[in-house]
């Protein structure tokens, strides 16, 4: 496929400099996935993105300076399709936070979940290799690729360096210019992500409850974002997650859950959220439960309780308990 692929260049050179933020966040929007960006006043911003898109993966170059992207609930809910990130620091540092806070160093890598919220904080100036990967691509190297979002992947050893001294060679231009076919070369970074994913998560012996918990979390992700589904069952989400019904019944009973435990224990935080929101007033208790995926008012009511100490409409009006601010994890 050489000579095939496009490379697009964005750079805030272009414009000036009162422009450039809102350039290079429209650019990530537009490129990467639907995000927020923010950088200091204190000092010019400069950056610069090069994309080569090759349909199921696309290869990205990103430099610049300092600053920091979000992606929240309300980015997720306006994107149409789920994709895994793999952020490789070739200069300077990143600090991650999805599941947890992670540093990456120079060499390190972060395989990023699109269909979670993630703050990533950029302190100086930077380099980094970003591969971005449809789902539909990764899972057929990696079933649950749960288990890698969580980590950081060290460059320095192990599987985790000939990950990312194969990401780093991976730029725009290489993929353009394929010296092999492109399917070889992106196969290749599919078995040694597929190689890392065993060797992290694990699949037999003693590595094997270490597996299970990654599943039940990319489960328990998967409920907590489609939990607004009025009629959602244990069907759909297993077929989301690429397992059947009964693989997910049985991982969540090794973590002493259910499908419905956390199904409900969704609604009742997303609930909570609505019931805080300076719109919330404006809404009836119904409404409310409604839009956190109860279909009936008087359940939402219970379950809210059974959970926080209080109702719905103490919660609205600014009322809180120890238990409510545990954020409702009772079973």
């Amino acid at each position: 496929m050489r000579g095939e692929i496009e490379i697009v260049t964005w750079s805030t050179d272009s414009v000036g400099p009162a422009h450039q933020v809102d350039f290079y966040a429209d650019a990530l929007n537009s490129a990467v996935t639907p995000m927020g960006m923010k950088a200091p006043h204190r000092q010019p911003f400069r950056s610069t993105m090069t994309l080569a898109d090759a349909g199921l993966v696309s290869v990205l170059r990103q430099t610049g300076s300092a600053h920091r992207v979000y992606r929240d609930q309300g980015h997720i809910e306006r994107t149409g399709e789920r994709s895994y990130h793999l952020v490789l620091a070739l200069q300077g540092s990143e600090n991650i936070e999805q599941r947890g806070r992670v540093h990456l160093q120079r060499g390190d890598a972060l395989l990023v979940d699109s269909a979670l919220p993630v703050d990533l904080d950029i302190p100086t100036d930077y380099e980094c290799a970003h591969l971005k990967l449809s789902e539909k691509w990764m899972r057929q190297w990696v079933p649950s690729p749960g288990g890698l979002t969580t980590r950081r992947i060290s460059g320095r050893d192990g599987w985790g360096r000939a990950l990312a001294t194969y990401a780093a060679q991976l730029s725009p231009q290489t993929i353009a210019a394929a010296p092999l076919p492109l399917a070889t070369m992106t196969d290749h970074l599919g078995a040694l992500l597929a190689i890392l994913a065993n060797e992290t998560v694990g699949s037999v012996g003693k590595e094997r409850p270490r597996a299970e918990r990654a599943l039940a979390q990319e489960i328990g992700d998967c409920i907590a974002q489609r939990c607004v589904e009025a009629g959602l069952t244990a069907v759909q989400v297993a077929t989301a997650v690429g397992i059947s019904a009964r693989t997910l019944h049985r991982c969540l009973a090794t973590q002493a859950t259910t499908f419905g435990t956390l199904l409900i224990g969704a609604r009742v935080r997303r609930g909570i959220d609505i019931l805080r929101s300076p719109l919330a007033k404006r809404l009836t208790i119904a409404e409310a439960g409604r839009r956190a995926g109860f279909a009936d008012a008087s359940h939402f009511v219970r379950a809210v309780r059974a959970r926080t100490g209080c109702t719905p409409s103490q919660l609205r009006d600014g009322v809180a308990t120890d238990r409510e601010s545990r954020g409702g994890d009772a079973a």
